[in-house]
């Protein structure tokens, strides 16, 4: 078993890459299967991101988008699962990939699931590991940990444990939708619930904000698609 960090090993961990959604505002840059196959220096942006988490997950749940094109990876359980609400937005679709943790994984189940969306091209397995060195470990009531780069909390690139799909199907069933209002429902029930990686302390491990800097319009592609001068 290969050890990450302190008692903590890699088949402790799964991650679930968030590949859904319309991506409208990518206007005529966005590709048939999703902005999950924009391409960024030659790779899809869903294998940036799976490459990111391969070093450290054991397995990777891709909910949404088109079928699996990971046929890179050899080493490392992968798995495409289907968006059951498509366009109901990413806090459903966390649900779904930790649904099928719960529900149809046939390896024991994981202490902790890294959460990512599929467009963060400049994220890496430090980043990654820094999720999970800062995860609270020893405090049981802690479900979910979420760094935060300025003011806003980056809940698309943060860390849980599998038991946060109780209250997460209960916010959610409850009409719930938003990542801001279930963060405060559950911080309404036990404070300790969700620790906050705060800024001046993930500022220092990620100065460049890669965790911070999605694609969500044609712009933001431009920004890592243009040719480099020479």
């Amino acid at each position: 078993m290969r050890k990450l960090v302190e008692q903590v090993h890699k088949e402790d961990i799964a991650a679930i890459i968030l590949a859904g959604g319309q991506a409208r505002r990518l206007g005529d840059k966005r590709p048939p299967g999703g902005k999950a196959e924009c391409i960024v220096g030659g790779k899809s942006l869903l294998r940036i991101v799976s490459e990111a988490l391969v070093p450290v997950a054991d397995s990777v749940f891709v909910v949404g988008g088109e079928p699996l094109k990971i046929s890179f990876q050899k080493q490392i359980y992968v798995k495409h699962i289907s968006d059951h609400q498509p366009g109901s937005g990413p806090l459903h679709a966390v649900r779904d990939g930790l649904r099928w943790i719960w529900l149809e994984h046939v390896r024991p189940l994981p202490q902790f699931v890294i959460v990512s969306a599929c467009d963060l091209p400049t994220i890496n397995p430090f980043l990654v590991l820094e999720l999970l060195r800062h995860f609270p470990k020893q405090e049981m009531l802690t479900q979910w940990a979420i760094p935060q780069v300025g003011h806003r909390l980056q809940y698309l690139f943060s860390i849980c444990r599998p038991t946060l799909l109780d209250p997460l199907d209960s916010f959610l069933e409850a009409g719930g939708r938003d990542f801001g209002g279930f963060v405060h429902a559950l911080q309404k029930v036990e404070s300790k619930s969700v620790h906050i990686i705060g800024d001046r302390i993930w500022r220092k491990i990620d100065p460049n904000a890669c965790a911070a800097r999605d694609i969500d319009t044609a712009t933001d592609l431009t920004v890592y698609t243009k040719p480099t001068s020479h």
